[in-house]
C-alpha cells in the first residue's frame, strides 16, 4: 500500500482520522493535484467553521446513514413515485389532449424536474440537515425551509385519509372473499334510483332521453305527462319512470353511500364515520410503526414496497390489455389532440403534476439525501429517480385506460361519460370493473392492497421529514432512543387528530379542496426561491465548488456540467415564474365533475395556499429585523453563508474550504448579485 504523506501531514495536524487506504492518485483523480495540504491545518484552525466543530462526538451530532447500497435509491424512488401515478397522471392525460399532454410533461422533466431534484439532494447532503436547517448557504430565504414543511404537514394530514379509503376498502373485500364483492350489484338499501350493473339488477334501461321526456339531474329519464296530461317537473311527486339516461355504477353508490357516507356539498358537514376514523387510526399506526426506529428499518421495507407496485402493476397491465375494449381505451388516452398545446391550462396541469409526482419542494428529498454519505453519486440517482417516476406515470396510464376502455364495452358508456377525476378514478371506476373479470376478490385485493403500499411509501418519507426537521431544530431530542421515539408518536398523534376533518361526511370535498391548493401554485414560487437563492444569491461557483467536494473535480469539469448552471440560474426560474403566473390567469375556481365549489371554499383554498409561503415571508421579515435593526449588522450579511452551512465532518469541511480557496464573504463580492445590493450598502 502507497503511504500518503499528505493525508499523513493532515491527519497529525488536524487530529482527524482518514481512510488509510487512500492514495495520491485516487485523491488527484477526483480533484486535482493543485491543492497545498500543508496548509489546510492552517486553514481549519482560523475558520469559523471549526470553532463549531470542535465538540466531542456525542448523540446530538451523529447523524444515521443508509446501510444498503440501494436504500437511498429505492426510498427516493418509493417516495417519488405516488398515488399520483395511478389516480392523477392518467386522467390529467385524458383531459389535456391524450399524448399532447406528455409534450409540455417531458419539457418541465427537462427544465424543472431533473434540475430540482439534483438541487434538493445536493443540499440535503452536503449538510446532513433536514430542510428546516439545511438552508442556511443565504440565511435570507431559511424560510423556504419552513415553507417546505408547511407544505408537507398539509399533504400528511389529508394524504393519509386517501390510504385510510384503500383500508376500508381491503376490509370489504377479505370480508367477501368466499363471495362477490359488496359493490357489484345495485342493492337497494344503499343504491340510488339511476343505478345500473351488469346484471340490470332493478330492470331498467338506458335511454335517450329527448323533449318528449322530462330529463332531471338524477339521472332518471321521466313520463313527461300525468294521466291528466299535466305536465310534470322533476319535484314533482308522482314520477313514472321511463328509463335512465344517465347511469350510475354500484361502484360509485357504494364509494358514495357506504364509504364516505356523502352529503351533497361541503357546506353540509354532517357527521364523524367512525369507520373510517378507524380506518385512518390504522393507516397511521402501520406509518408509525415504519418510521419509529429510523431509516436503518425504513431503508429496509422500501426493498419491498418499492418494488411491489411494479409487479402488481405489470400483472394489472398484462390483464387489462387482454381485455375487450381495452384498444379504445388506450387510443383515448394517447390520441394526441394538436390543438390543446395553444391552451395554457394543458402547460400549468403538467407542471403541478410533475411537483406532485417527483415531490419536489416538499422537503423529502432533502431528507433522504441528508442520511447519504458525504461522497453519494447524486447526480446519477437525481436522473435514475426522474426518469423512474416518469415512465412509471406513462405506464400506470396504460393500465388505467386499459380497464376504462374495457367498463365502456361492458356497460356501452362512452369513455366520456367511464372516467372521473380525482379520487373516483382509484376508488370508482376500478373497483366496478374488477367485478366484471372472474377472480374479481383477488384483483380487487391486489389493487386496493397496491394503492395501500403506494401511498405509504409517501407517507413513511414524508412524516420522516417533519421528524428530521423537528429533531434538527432541537437537537435535544436526539440525545436518546426513548426521546426519539416520543417525538415520532407524538408527531403521529397530531396528524391523525388533524385528518379528523376529513372523516366526515363532507371529508372528500375537503380532500379535493387541500389537494388542489395546498401543493398548487405556492409550491411552485417556493421551488423557484430554491433556484434563485443558490444560483443567484450564494453564486454558482460556490455551489459547483461543493458538489466538487462531494463528487470529485473530475465530475463538475465536464462540459455538460454548464447544463446545470443553464437550468438553476436561468431557465427553471423563468420557467416556473411563467407557470405560476398563467396559473393565475387560468383560475376559475375549484369543479370536481358536475360539482362547483362555493366561493367561500376558493377563498379558503387561496388562503391555504398562501400560508404555504407563511414560511419565506414571516423568516424574511424576522431576518432583517433580528440581522440589521437589532445586531446592526449590514444588510448585506444576510446573504453570506452562515456558520451551519458546511458539512457534518470535519474532513469534509477541510475539503470544502480549500475547494472554495478563499473565505466565502470574499467569494460572495464576485457574485451576480453584487450590483444589486451596491443600491443598498
Amino acid at each position: 500500500m502507497v503511504e500518503n504523506k499528505k493525508y499523513k501531514l493532515l491527519s497529525e495536524n488536524s487530529k482527524i482520522r482518514l481512510s488509510e487506504s487512500s492514495s495520491i492518485a485516487s485523491w488527484e483523480k477526483h480533484y486535482g493535484t493543485d491543492y497545498d495540504f500543508t496548509q489546510l491545518d492552517d486553514c481549519y484552525e482560523n475558520s469559523e467553521l471549526a470553532k463549531k466543530n470542535n465538540e466531542n462526538d456525542n448523540k446530538i451530532n451523529k447523524r444515521e446513514t443508509w446501510v444498503g447500497k440501494n436504500d437511498f435509491f429505492l426510498s427516493a424512488l418509493a417516495y417519488a413515485v405516488g398515488l399520483g401515478a395511478v389516480w392523477r397522471f392518467p386522467y390529467l392525460c385524458y383531459k389535456n389532449g391524450g399524448g399532447v399532454f406528455l409534450i409540455p410533461y417531458l419539457i418541465f422533466l427537462v427544465t424543472i424536474g431533473f434540475p430540482l431534484v439534483f438541487l434538493e439532494l445536493c443540499v440535503g447532503q452536503f449538510t446532513s440537515n433536514g430542510p428546516l436547517t439545511c438552508w442556511r448557504m443565504t440565511p435570507f430565504f431559511r424560510g423556504i425551509g419552513l415553507s417546505m414543511n408547511i407544505a408537507n404537514t398539509y399533504l400528511c394530514i389529508y394524504y393519509n385519509v386517501i390510504l385510510a379509503y384503500a383500508i376500508y376498502f381491503l376490509y370489504h373485500t377479505l370480508k367477501n372473499i368466499t363471495g362477490n364483492l359488496p359493490w357489484e350489484n345495485c342493492k337497494v338499501e344503499w343504491s340510488s334510483p339511476n343505478c345500473l350493473d351488469e346484471h340490470n339488477t332493478f330492470n331498467i334501461s338506458l335511454i335517450n332521453c329527448t323533449n318528449d321526456f322530462l330529463k332531471c339531474k338524477n339521472g332518471i329519464c321521466y313520463e313527461k305527462f300525468n294521466f291528466l296530461n299535466e305536465t310534470l317537473n322533476c319535484s314533482s311527486k308522482e314520477l313514472v319512470i321511463a328509463g335512465i339516461w344517465k347511469s350510475a355504477f354500484p361502484s360509485q353508490d357504494f364509494w358514495d353511500k357506504i364509504i364516505l357516507e356523502k352529503t351533497a356539498s361541503i357546506d353540509e358537514t354532517g357527521h364523524l364515520v367512525w369507520q373510517l376514523v378507524v380506518a385512518l387510526f390504522l393507516s397511521w399506526v402501520l406509518v408509525f410503526l415504519m418510521v419509529l426506529n429510523g431509516i436503518k428499518v425504513s431503508g429496509k421495507l422500501v426493498y419491498f414496497t418499492a418494488l411491489f407496485p411494479y409487479f402488481v402493476l405489470i400483472i394489472l397491465g398484462i390483464r387489462g390489455l387482454t381485455l375487450p375494449g381495452a384498444y379504445e381505451g388506450i387510443k383515448y388516452y394517447i390520441y394526441p389532440d394538436l390543438s390543446r398545446l395553444t391552451d395554457y391550462t394543458v402547460w400549468t396541469d403538467a407542471a403541478v403534476q410533475l411537483f406532485f409526482t417527483l415531490s419536489v419542494a416538499y422537503g423529502g428529498l432533502i431528507t433522504l439525501s441528508s442520511y447519504n454519505t458525504f461522497h453519494t453519486n447524486i447526480m446519477r440517482d437525481a436522473i435514475f429517480v426522474t426518469v423512474s417516476n416518469c415512465i412509471t406515470s406513462i405506464f400506470a396510464g396504460f393500465v388505467v385506460f386499459a380497464f376504462i376502455g374495457y367498463l365502456s364495452f361492458k356497460t356501452g358508456r362512452e369513455i366520456n361519460d367511464v372516467i372521473q377525476a380525482g379520487q373516483g378514478l382509484a376508488y370508482v371506476v376500478y373497483p366496478f370493473a374488477v367485478t366484471t373479470i372472474k377472480g374479481s376478490v383477488f384483483w380487487a385485493f391486489l389493487f386496493f392492497f397496491m394503492m395501500l403500499v403506494l401511498g405509504l411509501d409517501t407517507m413513511m418519507t414524508s412524516v420522516e421529514s417533519l421528524i428530521t426537521s423537528i429533531l434538527d431544530g432541537f437537537p435535544c431530542l436526539k440525545i436518546n432512543d426513548k426521546r426519539r421515539k416520543i417525538t415520532v408518536a407524538l408527531t403521529c398523534l397530531a396528524l391523525f387528530l388533524g385528518g379528523l376533518i376529513f372523516c366526515f361526511q363532507s371529508g372528500t370535498y375537503w380532500i379535493e379542496l387541500f389537494d388542489a391548493f395546498s401543493g398548487s401554485w405556492a409550491i411552485l414560487l417556493v421551488a423557484c426561491l430554491e433556484c434563485i437563492s443558490i444560483s443567484w444569491f450564494y453564486g454558482f461557483d460556490n455551489i459547483k465548488n461543493d458538489i466538487s467536494a462531494m463528487l470529485g473535480c473530475q465530475l463538475t469539469r465536464k462540459k455538460y456540467f454548464l447544463f446545470w448552471k443553464i437550468m438553476w440560474t436561468i431557465v427553471s426560474p423563468l420557467v416556473l415564474t411563467i407557470v405560476c403566473v398563467l396559473s393565475w390567469i387560468d383560475f376559475k375556481g375549484l369543479k370536481l365533475n358536475e360539482y362547483v365549489f362555493p366561493h367561500w371554499s376558493n377563498v379558503f383554498g387561496i388562503s391555504l395556499s398562501i400560508s404555504t409561503l407563511s414560511g419565506v415571508i414571516i423568516w424574511s421579515i424576522f431576518s432583517v429585523a433580528h440581522t440589521v435593526f437589532i445586531q446592526k449588522k449590514p444588510f448585506k450579511s444576510l446573504f453570506v453563508p452562515g456558520i451551519g452551512w458546511k458539512p457534518l465532518k470535519e474532513e469534509h469541511c477541510i475539503l470544502v474550504n480549500e475547494l472554495h480557496k478563499r473565505d466565502f464573504s470574499e467569494n460572495f463580492d464576485k457574485g451576480i448579485i453584487k450590483k444589486f445590493f451596491k443600491q443598498f450598502i
